[in-house]
């Protein structure tokens, strides 16, 4: 596991603890809304980065030449 998926987990923690923090059933606030919001995001950017940002399962390359020079070399 690396840094940057340290530091996600402990964002997500944070804010997770701040969404619960912040809810108060009688106040009408809606601050943690707001917060459960942030935590999604990181979430979706955490699943994103575990499943496709390795370094051998992911290459964006938009130029079609140099991609079928590279899936073609190894034939």
């Amino acid at each position: 596991m690396s840094f940057r998926h340290k530091l996600q987990y402990a964002l997500l923690m944070i804010l997770t603890f701040f969404a619960f923090a912040s809810y108060h059933q009688g106040t009408g606030s809606t601050l943690w809304l707001q917060y459960t919001t942030l935590a999604i995001f990181v979430v979706f950017s955490l699943v994103f980065d575990l499943a496709f940002t390795n370094e051998s399962s992911f290459i964006f390359d938009p130029d079609a030449d140099n991609w079928r020079r590279k899936t073609e070399a190894g034939m």
